[in-house]
């Protein structure tokens, strides 16, 4: 494992090993996350604006963590380095931002701080920054979960926050090519992504992100990156909380990993008609057989 070329002290804590957590959207990231946020030591944030911010700048222009290297890791680890510290207005286990304290104390490190001894993140489309992320922080762990492509399209196809990004509004498909965020690769899938059906750029994103899964096997290598699969930790609990501990050293419990929420596993099935499923197999069959979902 490359040593850390950093030094992040959070909460009088130097910041050693972060955890990031990876996955195309709807892949089964918070469930992860969730675990590992309640294993003791551990202090996972997901959503901060700040980090938002920087993480979506690199995943929308990707060119910027390949020609200002340098640049981009300090932007990614000052986002982190405000985003982790925990006073009694950000700290999940403190009353929050409507209680009332003390303004001389309300950006000191809260009473929890001190437990806080490991950090990472689970901010949603983390993976399109996981190349940059790598560079900020040479020593973090990154755990990335795989899930089958048709159920992702039909979660998404739900999700108005996923299909906002669909909107002209939001794609500036020219300023950034190829755009991995939105899954194009060739100058083809440019015009698939523009003329394709609601399930077709759903389909290209899934497409894309779990193409990028595969390079970052390739990069970042088995001793910092762990793959699950959405399907089997349900019903794999104990497996799963096995190999997170193996990873990372945290000591996760496997009734974490449980969730109230269906799973919905296959339920593709019922959930997109005749022509999605047509549209999303005919985008993402490779990887669909690749991963062993055909």
């Amino acid at each position: 494992m490359k040593q850390p070329s950093y030094i992040l002290v959070v909460n009088g804590t130097k910041v050693q090993r972060p955890v990031f957590v990876l996955g195309a959207p709807h892949s089964g990231v918070p469930v992860i996350a969730r675990a590992l946020s309640r294993a003791p030591g551990f202090h996972l944030g997901a959503g901060s604006p700040g980090v938002l911010n920087a993480v979506y700048a690199v995943a929308r222009r990707p060119s910027l963590a390949l020609e200002k290297v340098s640049g981009t890791a300090s932007l990614l680890r000052e986002a982190y380095a405000e985003a982790w510290q925990l006073t009694p207005l950000t700290c999940p286990r403190c009353p929050g931002p409507g209680a009332r304290v003390p303004a001389n104390t309300a950006a000191e490190p809260c009473e929890h701080s001190a437990e806080a001894r490991r950090y990472g993140d689970a901010s949603a489309d983390l993976l399109y920054s996981a190349s940059a992320l790598h560079a900020a922080f040479p020593d973090a762990l990154f755990v990335q979960i795989i899930r089958d492509g048709r159920d992702v399209v039909a979660d998404m196809m739900e999700d108005e926050r996923s299909l906002a990004w669909l909107k002209p509004s939001f794609m500036k498909l020219e300023h950034e090519f190829p755009n991995h965020f939105f899954g194009l690769e060739e100058e083809s899938d440019l015009t698939d992504f523009t003329e394709g059906s609601t399930a077709t750029k759903c389909a290209m994103r899934w497409r894309g992100a779990v193409r990028m899964s595969a390079r970052l096997r390739r990069e970042i290598g088995p001793e910092q990156l762990l793959t699950l699969r959405y399907e089997d930790v349900h019903g794999g609990e104990v497996g799963t909380a096995e190999r997170l501990l193996e990873f990372t050293g945290a000591r996760v419990s496997a009734s974490a990993l449980l969730t109230e929420r269906s799973w919905g596993v296959g339920s593709w099935r019922e959930r997109l008609d005749r022509g999605d499923h047509g549209d999303v197999h005919g985008v993402a069959r490779n990887e669909l057989s690749r991963l062993g979902y055909l």
